[in-house]
């Protein structure tokens, strides 16, 4: 089966997850998540698209072009929330009804051995 991979991701679904991100970690999460969260809203909003995200090498380029003052630490992990957030979109957009019902049965089936 070849199938067309969907690699036009929106912009603004990825500008809302991050916003969602943050807005997880502003009520509950540590300063640092926090901080990483609004950086990488502050990245993707200089970027302006999604696919660069999907690679890690070129997810990490552009933190450090945007943030090069920050230390090493936290640029690898600016750049580890934008590419799992991209990788996340890309996913959903492209993973098959039917893959997506197996994986559903399967964690239906472990949830029913963990409860027992």
């Amino acid at each position: 089966m070849n199938k067309v991979l969907n690699e036009n991701l929106s912009f603004e679904d990825f500008v809302n997850k991050l916003r969602q991100e943050y807005e997880y970690h502003k009520n509950g999460g540590t300063e640092y998540r926090q901080e990483t969260a609004r950086l990488s809203l502050d990245v993707a909003m200089e970027v302006k698209e999604v696919k660069p995200f999907l690679n890690p090498l070129s997810s990490k380029k552009l933190v450090l072009k945007h943030l090069p003052l920050l230390d090493n630490h936290r640029k690898d992990d600016v750049a580890k929330m934008l590419r799992v957030l991209a990788k996340s979109m890309y996913l959903e957009n492209n993973t098959t009804n039917e893959v997506k019902e197996y994986v559903d049965r399967k964690m239906k089936n472990k949830m029913k051995l963990f409860i027992r």
